[in-house]
């Protein structure tokens, strides 16, 4: 028995762990999608709240995509829930064990989840009452959205370093932790922010077909626009790709650079995918959509690979 680790509830899994795991990688897609569009959505249109002071089109922007937002943030919460469920029947005895040191933290997500839903039907059904302290309502909502993604990955950080779990428990009240500030994790942070910043503004291209027949020019302007946040997220994802990558522990980081042939075949099409995506983006979004999601889906498996490697010293789910 590992010491570090609570001992296990003597209840065995309903199902095989292959199982138990692809059925997390597909939620999680899923979840990932939706997250990235809400996130990515939310600073866009923050930003068009503030450009919209003095551009009518950015302001047009903001009325018309608020309306696409509430569904958005319903299906994300919603796709949400079978991932995390997958991951506490797995990881049962880390989840929980990270979840109760950072506590008070981990709750308040529910209520800075329940206010960004707020905001956001705020806004989408009283723009023109608001006016300018709309503009504040985005930004209240893009921080609190923030936060959550925040603590999601400093949890799950915590989640895949058990050795950590009895120095954390010394630091000082169980609950009051407020989870792991390293460059790892700011690193990983990053990764999933610029990556909602590239599909949020693909999706904004993806809504402004909707806006064609009734207004074919601002329709091609927020296509054009949405397309080069999509095209500048994804490039400068290259970037922080290579600051996540490097700051993983050398024999993850060697895995995915050529010792793992799997691990490292996977990161190679995921990029070659998204780097299609990119070049064909102008041309037929559904492509590029197809290319990005692809990646996506790839990305989820190496992260549930360098999970695994992570946790092989410590814990293993088939045992």
């Amino acid at each position: 028995m590992n010491p570090i680790i609570p001992s296990p509830v003597p209840i065995p899994l309903p199902a095989p762990p292959w199982l138990i795991h692809l059925l997390q990688l597909l939620t999680f897609v899923l979840h990932l999608v939706f997250m990235n569009l809400l996130v990515g959505g939310t600073v866009i249109l923050t930003l068009s709240c503030y450009l919209g002071r003095k551009d009518v089109r950015h302001r047009d922007l903001a009325r018309r995509a608020a309306r696409a937002l509430p569904p958005v943030v319903a299906f994300t919460i919603t796709l949400g829930v079978a991932p995390l469920l997958f991951l506490q029947l797995a990881y049962g005895q880390l989840f929980y064990t990270t979840s109760v040191l950072m506590a008070w933290s981990w709750l308040a997500i529910v209520l800075f989840l329940m206010l960004a839903y707020y905001g956001v039907y705020w806004f989408n059904m009283q723009q023109e009452e608001l006016g300018p302290r709309g503009l504040w309502v985005m930004l209240g909502v893009t921080l609190l959205l923030l936060q959550i993604m925040k603590t999601f990955t400093q949890n799950l950080t915590l989640v895949e370093r058990p050795q950590d779990f009895y120095a954390t428990f010394l630091i000082g009240p169980v609950g009051n932790y407020l989870g792991p500030h390293t460059a790892f994790v700011f690193a990983r942070l990053s990764h999933f922010f610029v990556a909602a910043l590239a599909i949020g503004g693909l999706g904004l291209a993806a809504l402004s077909r909707s806006w064609s027949k009734d207004s074919p020019d601002f329709a091609a302007w927020a296509r054009h626009y949405g397309l080069r946040w999509f095209l500048a997220g994804t490039g400068v994802q290259f970037i922080v790709g290579l600051w996540f990558l490097f700051s993983q522990p050398e024999p993850i980081r060697l895995a995915l650079m050529g010792s793992d042939g799997l691990a490292t075949s996977l990161l190679v099409i995921a990029i070659a995918l998204a780097i299609l995506a990119m070049m064909v983006a102008r041309k037929s979004l559904a492509a590029a959509a197809m290319g990005i999601l692809g990646t996506v889906a790839l990305m989820a498996v190496i992260r549930h690979l360098v999970r695994l490697a992570h946790l092989r010293p410590y814990f293993d789910v088939h045992a």
